[in-house]
């Protein structure tokens, strides 16, 4: 936690809101900061944690007491069960800070040389806050690509998971840029980062802050309505601290004067100073403001009397241009007043604050009152004089007005491109996602479909084996036990003169109903499933079948080839095959048999030949059941062939081919 005071520090430093949207609060005495330290430091005995809090006490004091951040600087160094590599980036990070503004080319020395140290100890937060620091410096030697490369690569830091910065860390870095751009007048990027930070601020009162920013570049651009309606929201907003209330209804109404609304411009300024006056301090720019309203309604009087209440003391600790502004108010009211000589007194003390800002058009406006109080008091040649100066400013303002403006149209248009990259990028990136989401999305759909139809498919084909067993059952066995039943009745009654026939009947019934059980749950049986095994079962029944009725007989069955066979069809192969050679044995009265079973990778040829009495197969009838191997043959797969040779006293040949 202390070391993220560092960098809001460091962002409450480099990052500022214009005049009208500051937010001030009565910082501690000097006394007050220096015992909150002391009293922080005593509380702690880590290493880690005094290197922080040096680094915050030195940072709170380094503008206005640059004394004692070198004191700290120097104190901190002096402790050597310090870290010495932690002690090193935090030292160079002080000394950028402390150097940014006399000597910013020496400051960047220590930026680098901090940013090497913080990434030897992996510390990517802190890098952050000294990209910061290096990006206001190149913005202040206007090396305005280098701060903006530089505020990039702080923003993608702490957007990153490693650091994840809160919104409010990564708003401000947000908030740089888009000032940045507003030095450059690249008002339109300027917008869309402010507006980038609206659709991620959370905090009303930061909301509104961001709003004020964007109200200044619309009118920075002369958007005068669209800046009022990105106020509005805030207008009259309550849950906001009073001083962001001010912010808002000061920026509001200075809109309404640039859209010549004077009467509203004053309604909303008397506002802010009612609402100024209930806080603990005062902040004289309100009072300006108002002043300057009645001034332009040319209420002079009113405009006086706000301005008296500006006392010396009070005019002395307020920034250098509102300085100026309040004298140059009173200059001109003094001018109103025909005061002419006390009003060269003003606007003397007004210049010599000008002197020491950058050169401005408000030293035009000074010398051209100047030229015309002298020329009503007939000193023309003073007024001549005055008046050449002003042309001379005027000049030269001219000159480094459009030099600036020509350097900063290349900055403009070099960050426009590289942000129209961006974006264009940002989009392709966002095709990409959003089409990789669609793809994932949709080979889910299609792999729980799959899964859906596969397991669908087992299910069905699960059912239809169980259908097929039933209907096997019913269909083998059905006739088979009815018939055991018949049997049993005649048996049991007593006009029966047979009853050993009957039993006989049953028995054999029995045996064939068992058979029948066995054949099915061999079927089924995935124990059953080896190729191999299934042949030797084959050849095994030929040979019972053909030694039970001491027919001479040769198999001869390839186990050589593996075929691939379903359950269905394995058990209409061994049905056939049981079949034929069930009927070669009860009906052909032959002596002797041949059986050849070959195969091939998706291929049987069953062959069964024997020399027996042989028949026709047009007057077979159902005897030996041609339509029901044909049946099953086909049920295997319609490609099947099924080729019969046989005539009377001939014997019978059956050629059989299975293709899967």
């Amino acid at each position: 936690m202390i070391r993220l005071i560092v960098g809001i520090i460091l962002s409450s430093i480099t990052i500022g809101l214009h005049a009208q949207q500051r937010v001030r609060t009565m910082p501690p005495s000097p006394q007050e900061s220096y015992l909150q330290f002391q009293e922080s430091l005593n509380s702690t005995d880590s290493p880690d944690s005094i290197i922080e809090l040096y680094t915050t006490y030195a940072l709170q004091n380094l503008r206005r007491n640059p004394d004692t951040t070198e004191a700290a600087l120097k104190r901190m160094n002096e402790m050597s069960e310090l870290p010495e590599l932690k002690l090193g980036a935090y030292s160079d990070f002080i000394k950028a800070n402390l150097l940014s503004r006399p000597y910013p080319d020496s400051a960047l020395k220590y930026v680098h040389s901090s940013i090497q140290k913080f990434q030897k100890l992996d510390d990517l937060k802190s890098i952050v806050g000294v990209l910061n620091i290096e990006s206001r410096i190149h913005s202040q030697l206007n090396n305005y690509l280098e701060a903006e490369e530089t505020l990039f690569r702080a923003i993608e830091i702490a957007q990153s998971e490693e650091v994840n910065s809160s919104n409010e860390e990564i708003n401000n870095l947000l908030n740089m840029l888009a000032d940045m751009y507003m030095r450059v007048g690249a008002t339109e990027i300027a917008i869309q980062r402010y507006q980038q930070m609206l659709e991620i601020e959370t905090s009303k009162e930061r909301e509104c802050r961001v709003r004020i920013s964007v109200s200044n570049a619309f009118k920075a651009g002369h958007k005068l309505e669209d800046a009022k309606l990105y106020l509005d929201p805030c207008l009259d907003e309550t849950n906001i601290t009073l001083p962001v209330q001010i912010a808002v209804i000061k920026s509001y109404s200075d809109l309404e004067k640039n859209l010549g609304n004077y009467d509203e411009r004053l309604f909303y300024i008397k506002k802010a100073v009612s609402l100024q006056e209930q806080t603990p301090y005062r902040d004289l720019t309100a009072y300006l403001f108002l002043a300057e309203a009645y001034y332009d309604k040319q209420e002079y009087f009113k405009s006086d009397s706000v301005l008296q209440q500006v006392g010396e003391r009070e005019l002395k600790r307020v920034q250098p241009f509102t300085q100026f502004h309040i004298l140059f108010l009173k200059a001109k009211l003094l001018h109103q007043a025909n005061k002419l000589n006390e009003t060269l007194v003003i606007l003397d003390q007004a210049l010599k604050i000008l002197e020491r800002l950058p050169e401005t058009p408000l030293e035009i406006d000074v010398y051209t009152l100047q030229a015309e109080i002298y020329s009503k008091l007939g000193d023309y040649k003073k007024a001549y004089d005055i008046t050449k100066t002003s042309e001379t400013v005027s000049d030269i303002l001219r000159e480094r007005v459009d030099a600036r403006e020509e350097a900063n149209s290349k900055v403009r248009f070099q960050m426009r491109a590289k942000n129209q990259e961006l974006a264009e990028v940002t989009s392709e990136l966002g095709t990409v996602k959003t089409r990789n989401a669609i793809i994932i999305i949709l080979l889910v759909l299609l792999s729980s479909y799959i899964l859906y139809r596969y397991r669908l498919h087992f299910l069905l084909k699960e059912e239809r084996t169980r259908n097929k067993i039933a209907r096997d059952l019913h269909d083998d066995l059905s006739a088979t036990l009815s018939s055991i039943s018949f049997f049993s009745e005649a048996a049991k009654r007593e006009d029966s003169n047979e009853p050993s026939r009957f039993l006989q009947r049953i028995d054999e019934s029995a045996i064939e109903a068992k058979e029948k059980i066995n054949d099915i749950i061999w079927a089924i049986d995935p124990e059953n499933d080896d190729w191999e095994a299934f042949l030797t079962k084959c050849k095994r029944y030929g040979a019972e079948m053909f030694e039970s009725k001491n027919i001479n007989y040769e198999i001869d069955i390839d186990t050589s080839t593996e075929v691939p066979q379903k359950i269905k069809a394995r058990q209409d192969l061994w049905l056939i095959y049981k079949e034929l050679i069930t009927n070669l044995v009860r009906h052909s009265e032959a002596t002797n048999a041949w059986v050849s079973f070959t195969t091939s990778k998706n291929k049987i040829n069953l062959s069964v030949r024997d020399n027996g009495v042989g028949f026709r197969e047009h007057s077979d009838g159902n005897g030996h059941g041609i339509p029901n191997i044909k049946k099953r043959m086909d049920n295997v797969s319609p490609k099947n062939t099924l080729d019969i040779d046989s005539e009377p006293g001939k014997g019978t040949k059956w050629e059989l081919k299975f293709i899967f």
